[in-house]
């Protein structure tokens, strides 16, 4: 089975690539407005993974009304064509259709939808798009992507660190940070199993393991970044400091395990050779 990925250029797209290519397994990856131009030898046996929204929706706070409904326009006619070949189509999203994160509070799958800013809502649009068309579609949620590349929190963290100012950060509102190759790892797992004939419908939550606040998370990103440069900035709690972006909350993961025994990582494994890229590139 290969793999198209609906996908702006991006940390998350090239890190799908990268593990497919890992398995063997032929890819592409194009933006959603060249997905017209994909013929039905490319489609038929294939499976697809939708990226685009998470990814753009993970750098910025909303997406154009206008802009909105052009894409979902284009994503339905794109899902129907996919119906009519009976092709899997795997749609990417994130926690924030349950709204802001509350204290010792795991979301599950089928908990109330509460989205509580633009973002929320126009996932939630868009996973409802999905799921009332067709069978063949499955929605994976996941928490605030890291990579070491584009605009996310830890690039964000390093880059005020390294610039020698203060990091004032939340201790309260907690998250499950996910690299962007713990994500690929997981969707990888998922196209393995359904291109052996398991069902793609249904939702999942995915989400590297180990909830913490963006102050533990920079604590624990300054620790490895001092040994590759200087100087690096102190971090201290403040309760009006920077929280995570996005402000995704936790997400109970087991439902991925029992159905397609796929353990969560921790994101902390992942950091040590992430964090040596960054300061490595910023310091040529």
């Amino acid at each position: 089975m290969n793999v198209v990925v609906i996908s702006r250029s991006s940390a998350l797209s090239a890190a799908l690539q990268s593990q497919f290519a890992s398995r063997s397994r032929a890819s592409i990856a194009l933006p959603l407005d060249d997905v017209h131009a994909l013929g039905v030898d490319q489609l038929r046996g294939a499976m697809v993974v939708d990226a685009d929204a998470l990814v753009s929706l993970q750098c910025k706070d909303s997406c154009d009304a206008t802009e909105l409904q052009r894409l979902l326009a284009l994503r339905q006619d794109f899902k129907a064509r996919c119906d009519a070949l009976a092709v899997p189509y795997l749609l990417l999203s994130d926690g924030r259709l349950f709204g802001a994160a509350a204290e010792e509070v795991e979301y599950a799958e089928g908990d109330e939808l509460a989205p509580s800013d633009v973002a929320g809502f126009q996932l939630a649009e868009l996973e409802q798009l999905l799921c009332a068309a067709g069978e063949q579609g499955m929605v994976l949620r996941t928490g605030p992507l890291i990579a070491v590349q584009g605009d996310n929190f830890l690039g964000d963290c390093l880059a005020t660190m390294r610039g020698g100012k203060v990091l004032r950060l939340n201790d309260t509102r907690m998250a499950c940070p996910t690299p962007v190759a713990d994500l690929a790892r997981v969707i990888s797992g998922l196209v393995d199993q359904i291109s052996c004939g398991t069902p793609c419908r249904g939702v999942y939550h995915y989400a590297s393991s180990g909830a913490a606040s963006a102050y533990e998370f920079a604590e624990v990103a300054c620790a490895f970044a001092s040994q590759f440069v200087a100087p690096i900035a102190d971090i201290e709690v403040d309760d009006g400091g920077e929280g995570w972006r996005p402000a995704v909350p936790v997400l109970s993961c087991d439902r991925i395990l029992q159905d397609f025994g796929i353990k969560r990582l921790p994101w902390r494994a992942y950091l040590p050779r992430m964090i040596k890229s960054v300061c490595e590139e910023a310091a040529k």
